[in-house]
């Protein structure tokens, strides 16, 4: 990936990588007809796309007609190295498929060894878990990955951001991106304008070239501007940390994800 098409660009070391990348991609994103159907496939792994770590937990995982309402997630399959299901596209216009996973983590001492809790928000508020031990390590994690796919003609309402959390609200529709062509779009917070957020940036067949991530940030009003390079899935990921508001103390990381397919012209 050549550095002139990105502005503004960083190129991170391989270190990066070090942490599973929590990834989601769709099997196309531009379909026509009445219906189809796309497979969407998810995982965490080394880099992006690559399917080398962990499948993703099946309860966070949800798919939306361009109406809004669930749609079914046929022939789910839990892997130990992906996740996998099949989902209808009745509806004309754009669909979204989310994975989201929330949870507080902390580290405590039991018989001289270091053990760790991991749980829900509402479960850690409603049980206040080993209370009467020293807690080390607090974290709370709030994840948003999501992709999105398209029957017909592209629709707005699905790519809406959400009012509350990190996200991303496409000003060009995540649908209709091409290479050569430049995209906008703008970080949020609570539904909120993030300025100098940093992006992670990634294409798929990073095993295969230089581990490297490309780094961007927002400038004041949240805005980042891609002219991606070349077509192909691309991994989109930002993240924003503030005091936890229910464990004390402790960070509140709020991280977003995205699978992008940008097409040739």
């Amino acid at each position: 990936m050549k550095r002139t098409h990105l502005a503004a660009l960083v190129l991170l070391v391989s270190g990066f990588a070090s942490a599973h990348n929590v990834w989601i991609r769709p099997s196309s994103t531009q379909l026509s007809g009445e219906k189809d159907y796309v497979t969407i496939d998810g995982a965490g792994s080394d880099f992006p796309f690559d399917v080398n770590h962990r499948g993703r937990p099946a309860d966070g995982l949800h798919a939306y007609a361009p109406d809004g309402k669930e749609i079914e997630k046929e022939n789910l399959t839990v892997g130990k190295l992906r996740t996998s299901y099949d989902a209808k596209l009745s509806q004309q216009g754009t669909h979204r498929f989310t994975d989201i996973l929330e949870y507080i983590q902390f580290n405590y001492d039991e018989g001289g060894k270091s053990q760790r809790w991991r749980g829900s928000p509402e479960q850690y508020q409603k049980e206040n878990p080993h209370a009467d031990k020293k807690r080390e390590k607090n974290k709370q994690l709030t994840l948003h990955a999501e992709t999105f796919a398209t029957l017909g003609a592209p629709t707005a309402e699905a790519i809406k951001p959400d009012a509350k959390g990190l996200d991303i609200e496409y000003l060009t529709h995540p649908n209709e991106l091409y290479a050569g062509e430049k995209a906008q779009f703008r970080v949020v917070f609570d539904g909120k304008p993030l300025a100098n957020a940093r992006i992670r940036l990634a294409k798929d067949g990073m095993r295969y070239r230089s581990h490297e991530f490309i780094e961007l940030k927002t400038d004041g009003d949240g805005l980042i501007t891609i002219d991606w390079p070349e077509a192909g899935m691309y991994w989109l990921a930002t993240e924003y940390e503030e005091p936890s508001a229910i464990v004390k103390g402790a960070p509140h990381t709020y991280r977003y994800v995205a699978g992008l397919e940008v097409l040739p012209l």
